[in-house]
């Protein structure tokens, strides 16, 4: 048994590696531009070996993206279900968001920018995931809205856009070793965006 468990300790681990090499590599030279051998050399790996781990490179594309949204997903689902008011909720979103994406930013602008090189059938799923997610935060801004925390005169819906609109592209320009911080970031967007859409009667 210890064998074995060992064994798969390691496949996992492997499996992992290819996954944030991969990212890094889609995200400098496009998923298109990388290629199985590409990813294979950056590991040290023998031709054909990375096969084992791996069926293609659009295995590897969906699994990148598939990982990262389940990371939103059950972020967003905890803050649903939390007994807080909406607009802390709402600051929470924005704050965890931010911190989901600059954890890793190589599969953040794989899973923002590359989702579109994916298969017809795991296209619709990625979709599907994101329509939920959307689903799930207009049902915050509608609670803050309803509860009189939110301004109402304009569409919940239009709302969470224009949220996602300016966090989503922080894995465009963030840097770890840049001038700001992920904390302080965060920190900022949200009192930007809730100073924006808070009630002021």
């Amino acid at each position: 048994m210890a064998i074995s468990g060992t064994a798969t300790r390691r496949y996992k681990n492997r499996a992992k590696e290819i996954l944030e090499v991969a990212a890094k590599l889609f995200r400098e030279k496009g998923f298109k531009s990388t290629s199985m051998q590409d990813i294979s050399k950056a590991l040290g790996l023998e031709k054909g070996a990375i096969y084992y781990w791996i069926k293609n490179k659009d295995q590897i594309l969906y699994l990148l993206i598939e990982n990262e949204g389940k990371e939103f997903l059950k972020m967003i689902n905890k803050l649903v279900k939390e007994n807080c008011p909406p607009v802390e909720k709402l600051k929470k979103f924005i704050e965890n968001h931010i911190k989901i994406m600059t954890e890793n930013i190589d599969k953040s602008a794989v899973f923002f920018s590359e989702y579109k090189f994916l298969p017809e059938k795991w296209k619709k799923k990625v979709i599907n995931f994101r329509d939920e997610y959307e689903s799930m935060l207009i049902y915050i801004i509608k609670e803050g809205q309803d509860k009189g925390f939110l301004r109402k005169d304009v569409d919940p819906k239009l709302i969470a856009f224009a949220i996602l609109g300016v966090i989503n592209w922080v894995y465009i320009w963030f840097s770890p070793k840049g001038k700001y911080k992920a904390e302080e970031i965060a920190k900022n967007f949200s009192e930007i965006i809730l100073n924006g859409i808070s009630n002021r009667t």
